[in-house]
């Protein structure tokens, strides 16, 4: 079935059509309202070089990046996302989901910075779990550098902070589009199935006349007559008297 065919049906059907259009409207409209919020505040946090390693470049951390800090935001990373730092936070009161990564594109430069992320169904508990995940940062840096003295110790530092919550549209989006393309699909496809629901039926229907409806060619008078032949001999009897016979019947 082309487009054509179907919007032929569309409009043979368009009351039909116009009722389940409203109805993926009117379904579109209550799921944006029952969806549940998601709100989210982000910030992204450089590592930069220990003051020893900056004194070669006359003690500007900004011009000693080198690798080892990417090395460095990497562990970093993976012991924020850690499964055990997680319930560490949420039994400390702060249970909202959070993501720590790398920065995208990475370079020796970009790799030492650290993007964070908090989602959370609340709007009030968004903040305060992204501080606790950027303290949570400069905690497990400084237990990576437990033993190595202060001046050789790589600082953490907010280079980004936006701890407002915003809404996250994506998160409301992404559903809300799957819903209302099903929607859309079952507005349009309802009328070309019950049309051709219909088309069957009215074949079906023909079929069934016809073959109840008699032939007039079958009504012609019947050939089973009985057709009586007179005898060939019918004489008198010697003695006068007339003898008779039973006709023959022959079908």
């Amino acid at each position: 079935m082309d487009l054509g065919e179907s919007l032929h049906i569309w409009r043979r059907r368009w009351i039909l059509t116009v009722a389940m259009l409203i109805l993926a409207l009117a379904g579109a409209v209550t799921a944006l309202q029952s969806l549940p919020r998601v709100y989210q505040a982000s910030s992204s946090v450089i590592l930069l070089a220990s003051p020893s390693a900056a004194r070669l470049n006359g003690g500007n951390p900004y011009l000693s990046f080198s690798p080892s800090l990417t090395l460095t935001a990497d562990a970093v990373s993976r012991e924020l996302m850690a499964p055990g730092t997680a319930r560490d936070l949420a039994a400390r009161g702060f249970p909202g989901p959070y993501t720590v990564a790398l920065a995208p594109d990475t370079t020796g430069t970009t790799g030492s910075v650290l993007l964070v992320t908090v989602t959370d169904g609340s709007r009030a508990a968004v903040e305060p779990t992204l501080h606790a995940v950027i303290r949570e940062i400069s905690g497990q840096l400084s237990q990576l550098q437990a033993s190595v003295a202060p001046r050789s110790r790589i600082q953490a530092t907010a280079l980004s902070y936006t701890p407002e919550a915003n809404l996250s549209i994506s998160h409301t989006a992404r559903p809300l589009v799957a819903i209302s393309a099903l929607g859309l699909l079952a507005a349009l496809g309802i009328p070309v199935a019950v049309d051709g629901v219909i088309a069957r039926r009215g074949v079906r229907n023909g079929a069934l006349d016809r073959e109840v409806t008699p032939d007039p060619a079958d009504e012609r008078p019947s050939d089973d007559r009985t057709i009586v032949q007179p005898l060939d001999n019918w004489p008198p009897s010697d003695n006068g008297s007339q003898s008779h016979r039973a006709p023959r019947t022959s079908r």
